[in-house]
């Protein structure tokens, strides 16, 4: 009988892979990183969800040592494009041979990369292990989006003044068929995980229809992320500011050239996932409320900043 392994947070992620891999395996054990006393004898391979805030990597470090005991060859991490960092500089799209450089205000997007970095290193004591990290772009889908997905939604009415950079959401199930793709593969490597294409600032605008584009003049990052979070209704990633403002957006070839094809496109994940984001239970006066309070903030924070520069420029005069 053969058997797989995935360790991560309970939720749709864990349980739609979960589901994709009994097409293949026998067995499918999924355990928390919480778990005591696990057992990973006759498990063929291991896929870890690196999405959660273990900034020592303490849990993927302990798996790697089970993994070691049981003489477990394969691992596949699951990780995540924003890994990549979102820079004015970005190709469009990136590809697996672009530099991993997150943007250091993002955790989320830091401590992904320092699982690959671990995983990696595991790898290179040894020629027989191989590793596969998949780099997913924001994960939706209907009830059931990533966190970072999730976010990204809230904030796609959000924008400055000049930024509009293009979007990209792969559905939930898409990322799922990755994984039991690449599970199967004789061989390690880097594989992104998105739809073919993206979304256009032009299509953002179509697709979010009635609901207002906020424009805001000047990067207010924590102002984002408490609206963010107030918008998800629960504890969202932090750092998002610059995955709002510059492309980031990947090429999914390497991976549809193993036989790999996503079933849903970004439009179609973007109205199925936006469509239950609170926006949507807003009047018309509630939305205009949010977007007079955002725009009141921006001139506060305009005119403080000012008052601050004529001070010090008066005071420099004086001496």
């Amino acid at each position: 009988m053969t058997s797989v392994a995935i360790l991560g947070a309970e939720g749709a992620l864990r349980s739609r892979i979960s589901e994709a891999l009994t097409q293949i395996f026998d067995e499918v054990i999924g355990f928390t990183p919480e778990a005591e006393d696990v057992s990973l004898s006759d498990i063929e391979a291991i896929v870890y969800l690196a999405f959660s805030d273990d900034s020592d990597q303490s849990n993927l470090i302990g798996l790697l040592e089970l993994v070691t005991e049981a003489e477990i060859s394969q691992v596949i991490i699951v990780s995540s494009a924003m890994v990549y960092g979102a820079w004015p500089n970005n190709s469009v799209p990136l590809s697996e041979d672009a530099a991993v450089r997150p943007n250091p205000e993002s955790a989320f997007a830091v401590h992904q990369a320092d699982a690959e970095r671990t995983a990696l290193e595991w790898a290179d004591l040894d020629p027989e292990r191989r590793v596969t990290i998949l780099r997913p772009t924001a994960v939706a889908s209907p009830n059931a989006s990533g966190l970072i997905g999730e976010a990204l939604l809230a904030a796609a009415p959000i924008r400055t003044r000049r930024d509009d950079p293009p979007q990209q959401f792969v559905h939930l199930d898409d990322v799922a068929t990755a994984v039991a793709t690449v599970i199967q593969l004789d061989d390690s490597g880097v594989y992104n995980v998105a739809p073919d294409g993206w979304l256009t600032a032009r299509d953002v605008r179509d697709l979010v229809g009635a609901r207002p584009i906020i424009r805001l003049p000047i990067p207010l990052p924590g102002r984002l992320d408490r609206y963010v979070a107030r918008r998800v209704g629960h504890q969202a990633p932090t750092g998002l500011l610059p995955y709002t403002r510059y492309p980031w957006v990947i090429a999914n070839d390497r991976l549809r050239s193993t036989g790999w094809a996503p079933r849903y496109g970004n439009d179609q994940v973007f109205v199925a996932a936006e469509a239950g984001m609170p926006w949507d239970s807003m009047n018309a006066k509630q939305r205009q409320n949010v977007s007079l309070g955002l725009g009141a903030t921006v001139i506060m924070a305009l005119l403080y900043g000012l008052g601050r520069w004529l001070k010090r420029s008066m005071l420099r005069n004086t001496n």
